[in-house]
């Protein structure tokens, strides 16, 4: 009889240890969408310490960006909870969850030490590897067994919704507003883009074509495209790009132009040639370079970012999603999709509200545990 209820003693250790496990499942999952798309995912800010972070060159392996280490923390905490499902205390498990939690301390010290910036996102994975770690051990140094509070199919399913919660918040969250500023370079019931670039950055070079290619498939007339100039002081030659792509938009020729400026070597002897190849009156364009009227314009735009809220270039408004950086042809055209004049697009921001989402996780991850439970209950009391 005393046997008996030692073995059914609380398993309070081994619940904490596997819910730090699934909080480290869930983080990892969304920093892998973060490391494969930064743009599009949008867990972290362009200028946060999760990208100073990603940015580092500890982050991914073979050149892919599909392959990272939040991939293989996913891979890792997944058979972590597995292991620990199917022999919660052996010394394979308890090692596992040791290998993890040592894996976690090595990462917070080599963002404190070798980056010298923390990523929130990573800190919050590696915290819980640790603390699984810790908590995995004191269970297998207690007296007694606990009896397992869900069958298998019951972590699985928590292990499942701790993976597809981030891809989901994704799908359904609202965009934030399009500030007014931008908001007010819209034209009624057209697919509205809005771009801030640099012609010497090379995400911007990069994202170009994408942005350009996606764009080209829709008829011109229903496109409303807005290039907006942000040379940063880094690059030497983006102002003189910048100044030359205004003088030859005031002659309808800006978009011919800047198909030219990001992709040639910058230089304004080049810029000119270019200009005039493309079909720019020279003495019109060498006036306009000359006058004030090309710096006014690019003060403004830069206006137009910071009070938008600048994080990185490129930065692009479809609609009302905001894309930042060089972000896919698949963001690309959902963005554009969802930007297409008519009922039911591109109307408003739409989503789903955080407070409600989360809502609906929490009331997820308690319908999985409650009928785990009982399913369980029943087959005792059958």
């Amino acid at each position: 009889m005393i046997e008996a209820r030692s073995s059914n003693q609380g398993p309070a250790l081994l619940v904490l240890s596997r819910s730090a496990v699934l909080v480290a499942l869930t983080v990892s999952a969304a920093l892998y969408m973060q490391y494969v798309d930064p743009g599009e995912a949008a867990f972290c800010g362009l200028k946060s310490g999760c990208e100073a972070v990603r940015k580092a060159g500890f982050s991914y392996f073979g050149g892919s960006r599909y392959v990272s280490v939040p991939l293989f923390g996913v891979i890792a905490f997944a058979v972590v909870l597995a292991a620990s499902v199917r022999a919660p205390r052996s010394r394979t498990t308890v090692a596992l969850f040791g290998l993890g939690g040592a894996g976690g301390v090595v990462l917070l010290g080599v963002q404190a030490f070798a980056i010298h910036a923390f990523c929130s996102l990573c800190m919050i994975v590696d915290i819980a590897a640790i603390v699984g770690a810790l908590f995995a051990l004191l269970d297998r140094r207690a007296p007694a067994t606990p009896v397992d509070p869900l069958p298998a199919w019951g972590w699985a399913a928590l292990a499942g919704i701790a993976l597809a919660t981030p891809a989901t918040w994704l799908a359904v969250k609202p965009p934030p507003p399009v500030p007014a500023g931008i908001a007010a370079l819209y034209e009624p019931q057209k697919i509205n883009v809005v771009e801030f670039a640099d012609f010497e950055c090379p995400f911007c070079r990069a994202f170009h074509p994408v942005l350009q290619g996606v764009l080209h498939d829709y008829p011109p007339a229903q496109v409303n495209f807005v290039r907006k100039h942000v040379p940063l002081s880094a690059h030497e030659e983006a102002l003189p790009a910048a100044r030359a792509a205004i003088c030859a938009e005031e002659q309808g020729k800006g978009e011919a132009l800047a198909n030219r400026l990001v992709e040639m070597d910058l230089s304004p002897s080049a810029e000119r040639r270019a200009a005039i190849e493309v079909g720019v009156d020279g003495a019109r364009f060498d006036r306009c370079m000359a006058s004030k009227e090309p710096d006014s314009r690019i003060d403004d735009d830069k206006k137009l970012l910071d009070a938008a809220g600048f994080e990185g270039l490129p930065t692009t408004y479809v609609g009302n999603k905001r894309l930042l950086g060089a972000v896919s042809e698949v963001a690309v055209r959902d963005a554009v999709e969802h930007a297409l004049p008519g009922p039911g697009k591109g109307s408003g921001p739409g989503g789903l509200p955080g407070a409600v989402f989360a809502a609906l996780v929490l009331g997820a991850v308690g319908a999985v545990v409650w009928l785990a439970r009982f399913s369980r209950g029943t087959v005792r009391d059958g």
